[in-house]
């Protein structure tokens, strides 16, 4: 024994101040404890020291001190008249060391499980005060036994600066609160090594008592009451030696009102039961990155350099230049398994990836993931586990593995996420202590229509609930970003009440502060802590303002300067529901559709440069009919020509400025959308006229990822002109987009069920010849009649176009970004001869054998179409050897007469020099 181990005696009889009270007996036999550790664990009372200890399903407890370590005083047992008494009247002696403790009498018929032991010091010394290091050893009926420690001889757990931040509404990042709170099995590395347990910690400032219940102790109240930390509403405790990892929990808590006791779920639960037969408990988990770097280590990510990456391209500086296509996924009805089941978040993890790459999508979006107790609800009505994925798919591993896969493919993984209110349900947030906890007070914590409790903005606690569940995701998951829902039913108090709705749209809701404080404080810290990670706000009203960006002259923002939420990004509701309107009348009545005096499908640029925006056409449009299902038809039979306006409606889509976004199944026409119901993927695979929808679909994904001027200067106005405002009314549409430094491109329209003839397109002279690039009206998705690129003359401004109807055209003035790299001696000729008639052949007459030696009837034949007319067209490899090359062109008329164009000289062309590498050469007949 070390020398200065303080040696303690026990003391037989229990002296009358230290006996426990009637009244704390009848509080820990009935849950309702307010402070279990002013009675139990090491109580030191006069000279004497009382150690009561409190354990369910015990019928005989002893007491064994363990060695001493730093800032623990050590003690040892003295031999006593207690160990004497015991050895005359034949009871089972103690181990050496050890004490035998005393049930207290008094406590209602099982839950007899208190028991204490009294102790002086020996040799004129005192008592020790503060955390005593002891083991008990526990005898159960039939025999059984358990050594354990005694969590209320423990001193507070969680850390004081933690319980400060998180109390001031502003979580750290050194104690964020999903360490502090929840489960977390782990080991008192600093406190005692080698002691490991389930640490449960939660904050209830209402309750009179918080118990933590589950399967390790029959769900019995009585069981295992918490201690509440002084001033900060949290209970908390450590249940020590049992390993309780995948182990089902609640939190027993009664109210201070005098209330019954209630059982509710964890606030901070990180896994949860599978909800599907109304499950709603928390579990110990196996997969925190808090505790498992101790016993099993950490998720093996692999999408380091895609994080760094991440952190370069979308910087603050230049994030908003960079191209962002989403695409909109519901995991649970993406795609079934062979069973007809969900696939989970593992097995859904190639097949989704694939399907981006295949899109061409820069970004995924998850309806919400975040644990919920409704399928019905889609995620959106969360009723507790913000800080725990959706078991329903697998575990946070696996979900892990989902967001790690999607990253090495190079795909992006956003998540939409709810912190405007919550669903009442009475095993979650509401009320959680017996009073409103979470939630605002009175009709303010009501969301009218939705029969939801509304989140307290206002109390420093629940803005760090809030934050932190944000942060926790994109830490712990690597998210790319959140999109926040319901955003109006934060920044407006009224929000919900009917008789308002169109005040609260026009942007003249009652502003809530708390919520506009609280979006401004999350989105700064988003900014600073995560820089790379975007936010994007859905809020459907004209509340000024919600993204961070400069005004732009002339815009409203310009004139009313107000401070800004701070979003990345919002959501154009309003662009959403102009487009479809329009989309979904008779093409005959669209020349007269107008907003405040402007043409239907222009209005968007009469405001589309306050905001950054994303372009949705979401899971709200899916249903109850999809967004095919709300196309109108052209008179020409309604599958087709419904499918001809979603190509349409679509190309516009991505012709517009801001970011596109399409829910799945769009691609396919499928649809109307059902939480119920996968995609039919199978049934898509079989129809042409589907599988040509997700070719359009890919296609025009990848020329806004290509192209510049569709996304670089997706927020200045400089970067969109438009040509034509439907000036004719024949529902023909033409604009700009322009990026600087780089190639325009040119977007016409023509939403009319008639084709447009000869359409005079002025887009302006350019270095290069303007190309069409893509139409939707195309078989392949190429330009009109299958020519796949047509040019028009370089230095041309103004051109004449035939227009099919309900479709559009991409033109460029610059190479085709999606053409297949051209070979070094390849040449595109374009000739243009507008008298050549049919049965007429123009050819390309040269020397050398590709241009038929001089010889009309074997040069290189060009071909046209009715609707490239009167641009003749070929494409030949000459080789790398063939050098300089002169030529001329050749009109082979249908009697077989050659008419050779009439300038002076030969027309030259040099093979392999530099730049020549898918080079078009595009003359006019007879003209030099």
């Amino acid at each position: 024994m070390a020398a200065n181990m303080l040696r303690l005696r026990q003391v037989l009889e229990v002296p009358d101040n230290c006996r426990v009270s009637d009244e704390d007996l009848r509080l820990l036999g009935s849950a309702a404890h307010p402070s279990p550790r002013q009675v139990l664990g090491p109580q030191v009372i006069g000279e004497l020291l009382v150690i009561r200890c409190w354990v369910s399903g015990a019928e005989a407890l002893s007491l064994r001190p363990c060695a001493s370590s730093p800032g623990r005083p050590g003690f040892a047992l003295a031999s006593s008249a207690a160990d004497a008494d015991a050895e005359g009247s034949g009871g089972a002696l103690p181990q050496p060391g050890c004490a035998r403790m005393a049930r207290v009498a008094g406590l209602p018929e099982g839950c007899q499980w208190l028991f204490e032991a009294v102790f002086a010091a020996e040799q004129g010394g005192t008592v020790p005060q503060g955390e005593l290091d002891f083991e008990l050893e526990v005898e159960y009926g039939g025999g059984a036994s358990a050594k354990l420690s005694d969590p209320y001889s423990l001193l507070p757990l969680l850390p004081e600066e933690g319980l400060k931040a998180w109390a001031g509404g502003a979580p750290s990042e050194e104690h964020p609160p999903a360490a502090m709170f929840g489960a977390r099995h782990m080991e008192l590395l600093e406190r005692r090594p080698g002691l490991w347990g389930t640490r449960f910690a939660v904050w209830a400032p209402h309750a009179k008592s918080v118990s933590v219940v589950g399967d390790f102790n029959c769900w019995d109240g009585r069981a295992h009451p918490m201690c509440k930390r002084d001033g900060s509403g949290v209970w908390e405790l450590f249940v020590s030696v049992w390993d309780l990892r995948g182990k089902k929990y609640a939190y027993q808590v009664t109210p201070a009102d005098g209330g019954p006791p209630v059982v509710k779920t964890d606030p901070f639960g990180s896994e949860f039961v599978d909800p599907v037969d109304g499950g709603h408990d928390a579990k110990v988990p196996h997969c925190s990155d808090f505790d498992r770097a101790a016993w099993g280590g950490c998720f093996a990510w692999s999408d380091g350099a895609w994080l760094a990456r991440r952190a370069v391209v979308w910087a603050p500086e230049s994030w908003a230049q960079q191209p962002l296509s989403i695409y909109e996924v519901h995991l649970g009805s993406w795609m079934a398994g062979e069973d007809g089941k969900p696939l989970g978040y593992r097995a859904v993890a190639e097949p989704l990836a694939k399907h981006a790459l295949e899109l061409g999508v820069v970004a995924v979006e998850l309806l919400p993931l975040s644990q919920y107790p409704a399928d019905e609800s889609w995620g959106y009505q969360c009723a507790s586990g913000l800080y725990a994925v959706d078991s329903r798919l697998g575990s946070p591993d696996d979900f892990r593995y989902l967001v790690d896969t999607l990253h090495r493919h190079g795909v992006a993984v956003f998540v939409d996420f709810v912190l405007a209110h919550f669903a009442r349900d009475p095993w979650g947030l509401a009320s959680y202590s017996g009073a409103p906890q979470f939630e605002y007070e009175g009709a303010l914590g009501e969301l009218p229509g939705w029969g939801t409790a509304r989140f307290n903005y206002a109390k420093p606690e629940v803005r760090s609930y809030l934050c932190g569940a944000a942060e926790h995701w994109i830490t712990h998951f690597h998210v790319d970003g959140l999109r926040l829902d319901a955003v109006a039913a934060m920044v407006y108090s009224n929000f919900g009440r009917e008789e308002d709705g169109d005040a609260i749209l026009a942007g003249r809701g009652t502003v809530n502060p708390d919520g506009v404080s609280l979006l401004r404080e999350l989105c700064a810290r988003v900014r600073r802590r995560h820089p790379g990670v975007l936010l994007a706000a859905e809020e459907s009203t004209n509340f000024k303002w919600v993204t961070e960006r400069p005004a732009e002259p002339g815009s409203d923002r310009f004139s009313v300067k107000v401070e800004d939420l701070g979003f990345h990004l919002k959501w154009n509701m309003g662009f959403t529901f102009d487009t479809l309107a329009y989309f979904g009348k008779d093409p005959a009545a669209r020349p007269q559709l107008e907003i405040f005096g402007c043409k239907q499908l222009a209005w968007y640029l009469a405001y589309a440069f306050n905001e950054r925006w994303v372009l949705p056409f979401s899971h709200d449009n899916a249903h109850p009919r999809s967004l095919l299902d709300q196309m109108a038809g052209t008179g020409v039979g309604d599958a087709p020509g419904r499918f001809a306006q979603l190509r349409l409606l679509l190309a516009y889509l991505v012709g517009m400025p801001g970011r596109p976004l399409l829910f799945m199944g769009s691609e396919l026409g499928d649809g109307p959308w059902s939480h119920k119901t996968p995609i039919q993927w199978r049934a898509a695979e079989g129809d042409p006229i589907k599988a040509h929808l997700r070719q359009w679909v890919a296609k025009l994904m990848r020329l806004y990822r290509e192209l510049p001027a569709l996304h670089r200067q997706d927020d200045d106005a400089e970067g969109f002109e438009w040509l034509d405002m439907d000036a004719s009314s024949r529902c023909v549409y033409a604009w700009r987009r322009k990026a600087k430094g780089e190639a325009d491109v040119v977007v016409v329209v023509n939403a009319s069920s008639s084709v447009v003839a000869g359409y005079r397109l002025a887009p302006g002279p350019r270095e290069g010849p303007w190309r069409l690039l893509a139409s939707s009206a195309s078989a392949d998705s190429g330009s009109d009649g299958g020519v796949a690129i047509r040019v028009q003359p370089e230095g041309v401004g103004e051109f004449s176009l035939d227009l099919p109807c309900c479709a559009t055209q991409f033109w460029t003035c610059g190479p085709d970004p999606l053409a297949a790299p051209p070979s070094p001696s390849a040449v595109v000729f374009e000739v243009r001869h507008p008298s050549a008639g049919a049965g007429d052949q123009v050819r390309i007459v040269g020397s050398c054998a590709a241009l038929g030696d001089w010889q009309p009837s074997s040069g290189l034949l060009l071909g046209a179409t009715p609707a490239s007319l009167p641009v003749w067209r070929a494409e030949v490899d000459f080789g790398p050897s063939a050098g300089e090359l002169e030529f001329k062109c050749v009109l082979v008329k249908a009697d077989g007469s050659a008419e050779w164009e009439s300038i002076e000289g030969n027309r030259t062309l040099s093979i392999g020099g530099a730049g020549v590498a898918g080079r078009s050469v595009s003359v006019e007949f007879g003209k030099a």
